[in-house]
């Protein structure tokens, strides 16, 4: 799953470090891979998904783990109150790495307000307190991985190259302290893990869409904003039997229907798309326009991006997570 770092950070990084990681002839091995792999020079573990409480409340969640070499450790978490249109999110910057284990992971940050998450294999627990509220959720894998290129290394043209996979759907378990009261929640989720020289891809502008579809179809949308990572927009679609059909840019349509202005940072966002493939035609829209993640006490090199829960309209309806990375400085069109 895709998220950003700093470009100040990674050229201290590099004049520590003796070497970036090398890029290895193989391909993706599971449940091997899921756990830290050492050596790979920026790598990450990330979930998003949407859950129902008991009580009928509907809520938005997203936790994610950086690791970049040598020794740091980047994590963030925040919920989504649709119910409420609230928003609450944590941030988390430390210096260490993460457990070496075979075939599964073990991941913790914080400590005031810890965020942690173990598990492989397609069995994860994650917990993290958010603000006021807090999530322990169970999420257990309902359909085969999904290997992107091929579950082989690609290299970027603009350098470096990545590894690549999602576990698409998710089945979530658990439950959400909110105000106090403790309510069980159910829902489905999305993982990403990727791995390798992303130093290159983080520095760019992207927008990306985990997409979840009521009759169990799945899409993954890597679009890119920069004319130098144009070639690298990506959308593919996981379809309810397994199948699995990559698109060119040239093969479908992202149009920005609207944008939103950030009070706090100025940053302007696209927040609502219509996305055409196929026959299909798409409406995203967010629950909440403020979804937007900032620095906070402590968390040091944390960027400004915004990442949030949203709807999907059309002629099959579901339920996405949007990402968006290099807007803070744009105008509105």
């Amino acid at each position: 799953m895709p998220q950003s770092l700093i470009v100040l950070f990674l050229s201290i990084l590099l004049t520590s470090c003796a070497s970036k990681s090398s890029k290895p002839i193989r391909t993706i091995e599971l449940p091997a891979d899921d756990a830290y792999i050492n050596g790979q020079y920026i790598q990450w573990w990330y979930w998003n998904g949407n859950l129902t409480a008991e009580n009928g409340h509907r809520f938005g969640f997203q936790m994610v783990f950086f690791s970049i070499r040598p020794n740091l450790l980047m994590a963030h978490a925040s919920l989504t109150d649709i119910t409420n249109k609230a928003f609450h999110y944590e941030t988390v910057t430390r210096l260490m790495i993460p457990k070496r284990l075979t075939y599964r992971f073990h991941l913790t940050a914080g400590s005031i307000k810890p965020l942690t998450a173990k598990g492989g294999g397609g069995v994860d627990r994650i917990a993290a307190v958010v603000g006021d509220f807090s999530y322990d959720l169970l999420l257990r894998a309902s359909k085969p991985p999904l290997f992107h290129y091929g579950g082989r290394s690609h290299e970027y043209e603009i350098g470096g190259y990545t590894y690549y996979y999602s576990r698409p759907k998710m089945e979530v378990d658990g439950h959400i302290v909110v105000d106090g009261v403790k309510l069980n929640a159910t829902g489905e989720a999305w993982f990403d893990r990727q791995y390798g020289d992303l130093e290159e891809i983080i520095d760019t502008g992207w927008q990306w869409f985990s997409i979840r579809l009521s009759d169990n179809t799945q899409m993954a949308l890597f679009y890119f904003e920069e004319p130098k990572a144009l070639s690298e927009t990506l959308l593919v679609k996981y379809g309810a039997g397994g199948n699995t059909t990559i698109y060119a840019p040239d093969k479908f349509e992202l149009k920005v229907l609207d944008y939103w202005q950030s009070s706090e940072s100025g940053c302007n966002y696209p927040i609502n798309w219509q996305l055409e493939v196929d026959d299909q035609i798409l409406t995203i829209v967010p629950y909440l326009k403020d979804q937007e993640v900032r620095p906070k006490a402590g968390a040091w090199l944390t960027p400004i991006y915004w990442e949030g829960a949203a709807s999907v309209a059309g002629q099959v309806g579901g339920e996405a997570y949007v990402e968006l990375h290099g807007f803070c400085g744009n105008s509105v069109e």
